[in-house]
């Protein structure tokens, strides 16, 4: 009994993402093999979250969601001592869409004054390749107005990609040089679980791809872990981290979010005061997050 409770409970943190929530629970994709009530976070009420009261000079604080925000809201996160968001601009609804609520995100944050970077759900079980998928975000934002200078990659909820960890893999490598050619900063999502079934712990990952992973101990307020990266250990290619989530499913100015902390002091592209500057009439995006 307590072996299938663990094995329940592993899968619950295996099926976690980044803000993917709307009427307060962790959405399935359609192509979910398992029900949202299998996952444990569908009852979940986002109850407010702690206050950011403190913020050590190593960590700044942010969130990430993927519905919309109004420019109010996004004022909230800042005079909340919210340094940046992480917002989804591409959504993997049938073969991967561009997510068009990314753009008006994008420009309340911007004139909320906050840090941005954008986040990619890839469907990896789409007849578009990763290349082509990483085209739909990148012309999306740009067609917009929107400079982008870094891209992170979710790669978690095993359920949803190919059982060949090679096939992922190769994937994941296309995303990955299709963001370079355009001279973005890489990031992935992911934690040691999920690398391990979903690309078989690739450890040959280039050392210039960033990581952001996740550490829940189940959504909520009461399934928050320590706000730091002291509980990180290597896996794969990666020997540090950049970014942590360590709360899912709360409510922050009116809005459910999931809470994250990341390395500062360090700029990979450009400093807090340069992120979102305007150049040539285009928001530019990107570079929060260090090496």
């Amino acid at each position: 009994m307590l072996k299938l409770v663990a094995l329940t409970f592993l899968f619950a943190l295996a099926s976690a993402r980044p803000q993917d929530v709307d009427s307060n629970r962790i959405v399935a994709l359609p192509e979910d093999n398992f029900k949202v009530t299998e996952i444990g976070f569908e009852k979940i009420e986002a109850k407010p979250a702690p206050a950011v009261v403190s913020v050590d000079a190593t960590y700044a604080y942010g969130v990430d969601l993927a519905v919309p925000a109004t420019l109010a809201q996004m004022n909230c996160l800042k005079t909340s001592r919210y340094a940046a968001v992480f917002l989804r601009a591409f959504a993997p609804t049938g073969s991967g869409i561009f997510d068009t609520t990314s753009v008006n995100n994008i420009r309340n944050a911007y004139s909320a004054g906050l840090g941005i970077e954008v986040y990619m759900t890839p469907q990896p079980l789409s007849s578009l390749q990763g290349y082509q998928q990483l085209d739909l975000l990148y012309n999306g934002l740009t067609n917009n107005g929107i400079t982008i200078r870094s891209v992170w990659i979710q790669v978690t909820s095993p359920a949803n990609w190919q059982k060949s960890a090679t096939t992922n893999v190769n994937f994941l490598n296309s995303i990955i040089s299709r963001a370079k050619q355009y001279g973005l900063t890489v990031g992935i999502y992911t934690n040691q679980y999920d690398w391990s079934q979903i690309t078989g712990n690739w450890a040959t990952l280039s050392s210039d791809v960033l990581l952001w992973y996740w550490h829940v101990l189940g959504g909520g307020v009461t399934g928050e872990t320590p706000a730091t990266f002291d509980d990180f250990r290597a896996f794969g290619s990666f020997k540090a981290a950049s970014v942590k989530q360590f709360a899912q499913v709360e409510s922050v100015c009116s809005l459910t979010v999931n809470r994250d902390v990341y390395a500062v002091g360090i700029p990979a592209a450009a400093s807090a005061k340069k992120n979102g500057i305007v150049d040539s009439n285009k928001i530019v995006v990107g570079g929060v997050i260090g090496f």
